[in-house]
């Protein structure tokens, strides 16, 4: 019989067709089988963690992590996540400096997969003997208190006034002081106090713990111009030549007391032994201060002669 092309083409196609799915799936099933088995590489980080030496301080970088290369069947590859991976150690302890390399064998992956290259292959280890000792506590302020008021320079109490400290032996060896947190002054007008955290430079530890009591003064404060007199015993106001003839004068304090001696007029004035002749010069003194007013005077001293 003769067989037409129309009857051909529908034999391939449907005839055994069972058979040909199976092919089918076969092929398909090795194709996958082959892909899956197919070597991939990914990247993961790894965290680290140090043992050190009781009586040093690392004083070279201290790296958190790193980055290794992992390589294995993709079947594998793809179910991996890196957080099953635990941070590595490494024991500086007993080592004086140098390079510690970090090997692929101490990172535990997976069965089935491995680890190529490690990022970084060593790190650098640096020392420095740690030390203890004292320091001063330094409170630092900031702003401005309400205007006509000033912090009295000198009189901020801390308490603890030292603390000590403790650290690698170059940082340690050049403190001074450490120092606390900024305490804002703006809008003050009173004295007051403050709990205030300490602020040691990195990688030096307080052996104090908690906060210190900062005591910050608040004094009222006016500053202005005034002309000098001068007078002596046996001379003659109008014959005297003062120079400068002005001077600052700056009062700090109670304020009402500042107040009340500005409002009857600030004094300065020099008052001479003999006679001044070509010239001497006079400490400057202001008349009529109340107690707990301080009286600070620019230039503190002024030449005094006789007019010619």
């Amino acid at each position: 019989m003769k067989t037409t092309a129309p009857s051909l083409l529908r034999g391939i196609f449907v005839d055994h067709v069972g058979l040909k799915i199976l092919a089918a799936l076969l092929t398909a099933t090795v194709f996958l089988l082959v892909a899956t088995d197919e070597q991939r590489e990914i990247t993961a980080r790894v965290g680290v963690a140090y043992v050190l030496p009781d009586d040093k301080v690392l004083v070279s970088e201290r790296i958190e992590e790193i980055k290794v290369t992992i390589k294995g069947p993709w079947r594998r590859i793809k179910r991996f996540d890196e957080r099953e991976l635990d941070r590595i150690t490494l024991d500086v302890s007993k080592t004086s400096g140098g390079e510690m390399p970090i090997l692929a064998s101490q990172i535990q992956v997976p069965d089935g997969l491995t680890v190529t290259s490690v990022t970084p292959p060593a790190v650098r280890v640096a020392f420095e003997n740690r030390i203890e000792r004292e320091v001063d506590v330094a409170a630092v302020l900031s702003g401005r208190p309400e205007l006509g008021y000033v912090v009295v320079a000198g009189e901020v109490s801390v308490e603890p006034r030292r603390v000590s400290v403790r650290g690698p032996e170059g940082l340690v060896a050049a403190m001074s002081q450490v120092r606390t947190q900024d305490i804002p002054t703006d809008g003050r007008s009173r004295s007051f106090e403050v709990e205030a955290t300490l602020l040691p430079p990195h990688g030096v530890e307080l052996a104090w713990k908690g906060t210190v009591a900062v005591v910050v003064p608040i004094a009222g404060r006016w500053t202005g111009g005034a002309r000098v007199s001068a007078s002596g015993e046996g001379l003659d106001p109008a014959e005297l030549v003062v120079e400068p003839a002005t001077v600052e004068i700056e009062l700090t304090g109670h304020r009402d007391a500042i107040d009340r001696l500005v409002a009857a007029g600030v004094r300065p004035s020099v008052r001479l032994t003999g006679r001044p002749g070509a010239g001497v010069l006079a400490e400057v003194a202001v008349d009529g201060v109340p107690s707990g007013v301080q009286v600070v005077v620019r230039p503190a001293e002024v030449r005094v002669s006789a007019r010619r």
